[in-house]
Formats: structure tokens, sequence, C-alpha cells
């Protein structure tokens, strides 16, 4: 279903720019490396506002952090 998998990829990409997430060293890789696979030349911007998020996230009360 490659219609459906078009829609489930941007997804969780936009997931990694816009909304909470649990930041582990395995998920931050694994968004580094499938953005990389997905984007390659334009890695570099999705990588900018996945760190800028992440940042983002940091600085959040810890009583509104994903559980």
């Amino acid at each position: 279903m490659p219609y459906v998998y078009i829609f489930s990829q941007g997804e969780v990409l936009r997931n990694g720019v816009t909304d909470r997430l649990r930041a582990s060293p395995l998920t931050i890789i694994g968004y580094l490396i499938y953005s990389l696979g997905n984007y390659f030349i334009f890695a570099p911007i999705y990588w900018y506002f996945f760190f800028n998020n992440l940042r983002r996230l940091k600085e959040l009360p810890k009583d509104e952090d994903v559980q």
C-alpha cells in the first residue's frame, strides 16, 4: 500500500519536528538516519528543525513531558 505508506512516513517525520517525543539516544539516531535516507540533500534542514524541537522539549517543565 504505497499510498498509505507515504502518509505514515510523513506523520513520523512531522512528529520529529513539531510534537513531543521521547528523546532517547536510539530514537534520535533513528530520526537522523531515517531523515538522511528520505531527504538526503535536504536532511540538514530537517535536522535543524529536529534539534530545535529537542531543545524546546528540554525546556518544558517535567510535568508536561511525554511519559
